[in-house]
């Protein structure tokens, strides 16, 4: 994170873990997969020790992770009411000044949130993983959903948790500025010319924004050929390819009938894509460009 608050000390094993401490993206086209990749990330580092702390951003996705994670149809109460709800918070692109806490005017981005000042009502914790979901829109013409990506943006917590941040489709949070607090950005990119063509947008704003750890994530990728045509295509727009999730139909019916996700190849896809970015990471590494395997 190019944020000089960051905490700079590393455990020992941080070499083994690569990942800890880091604020990771994931964004896309509406329905391309990015709460299911956020979902099947979660489980994957668990698996792996890291302790993961997965935000749900995107405040027009009713279920969003809660479901995915959970099977829960209602997520933690809306973190945006633990720094005053909308009635503090301002949408930050009207007030760029940073997220503070109730009755403390230091800016978290400075004086970063403890996970034990949190009351438990904002969160859901299962194993090592806890998942804060900022807000839904819940009546209409309830007003922007800007305050939240103040929230989405600064919400930041001392320790060496992953933290995954999912937010709203396309890419009104650039607008926004919710990448400012990044250190990655997972761009999820379906079978879709819209897909590709945010992906390609997402690519340039990000290197305007000084981001250099930016990569696409191809899902539902049902052939080869399509595997292909997308590599083609994300080359051409100069974004860099992470891995490649095939089209799954447990993934699919999971959607469908609102249920959280459990093993399926699309996890294995995951966790793949998790090597490859443990990796790319690290001080000094080679980013991969295009290193998928064929769809099967």
């Amino acid at each position: 994170m190019r944020d000089s608050t960051k905490d700079t000390a590393k455990p020992a094993s941080s070499a083994a873990m690569p990942l800890r401490g880091m604020r990771l993206m994931v964004c896309g086209k509406g329905g391309s997969g990015k709460t299911s990749i956020v979902a099947l990330l979660t489980a994957t580092l668990q698996e792996r020790g890291y302790e993961v702390i997965a935000i749900d951003g995107d405040a027009s996705n009713p279920g969003g992770l809660a479901r995915l994670l959970f099977g829960s149809r209602e997520g933690p109460e809306a973190l945006i009411s633990f720094f005053g709800g909308r009635e503090k918070v301002v949408c930050p692109v009207d007030d760029p000044a940073p997220l503070t806490r109730i009755g403390d005017s230091s800016p978290v981005t400075e004086k970063r949130m403890e996970l034990a000042e949190i009351p438990s009502r904002f969160f859901v914790r299962a194993g090592n993983a806890l998942l804060f979901q900022v807000g839904k829109i819940a009546r209409p013409c309830e007003g922007c959903d800007g305050p939240m990506s103040k929230v989405t943006r600064d919400f930041l917590v001392r320790g060496d948790q992953v933290t995954l941040i999912d937010v709203e489709a396309g890419l009104e949070h650039f607008g926004r500025g919710v990448e400012r607090n990044v250190d990655a950005v997972l761009i999820v990119v379906d079978p879709t010319a819209e897909s590709l063509l945010i992906a390609e947008k997402v690519s340039r704003f990000c290197g305007e924004m000084g981001i250099n750890k930016v990569w696409a994530i191809l899902n539902n990728v049902g052939t080869e050929e399509i595997r292909s045509v997308m590599i083609e295509e994300l080359q051409g727009k100069g974004a860099r390819t992470l891995g490649l999730v095939r089209h799954d139909p447990k993934v699919f019916k999971a959607g469908l009938l609102g249920t959280a996700l459990g093993e399926c190849e699309a996890l294995e896809d995951v966790k793949a894509i998790a090597d490859q970015l443990e990796k790319a990471v690290q001080p000094g590494a080679v980013p991969p460009t295009h290193r998928t395997a064929p769809a099967a």
